[in-house]
């Protein structure tokens, strides 16, 4: 993967911690993977969103289908 060169404006207090617990040559990196972090967590939240709407269709087409045959033996 090819590195971009960003500028990014931060609320100071959202820059504080990192300058204390960051080396300095490595705050790009932390930032980077902190916001791949993000949008993993994103996702997967919205994974299991969609899951579970699907789940939902799935139960109430079941419950439609509940107690219908399709041997033709009835």
């Amino acid at each position: 993967m090819e590195d971009t060169k960003i500028m990014e404006i931060q609320a100071e207090d959202l820059f504080e911690e990192p300058v204390k617990e960051v080396q300095p040559r490595k705050r790009s990196r932390f930032i980077a993977e902190s916001v791949k972090e993000s949008l993993a967590r994103k996702n997967a939240r919205q994974l299991a969103e969609e899951y579970e709407a699907a789940a939902a269709e799935i139960r109430k087409i079941g419950c439609e289908l509940d107690g219908v045959s399709g041997d033709g033996l009835d």
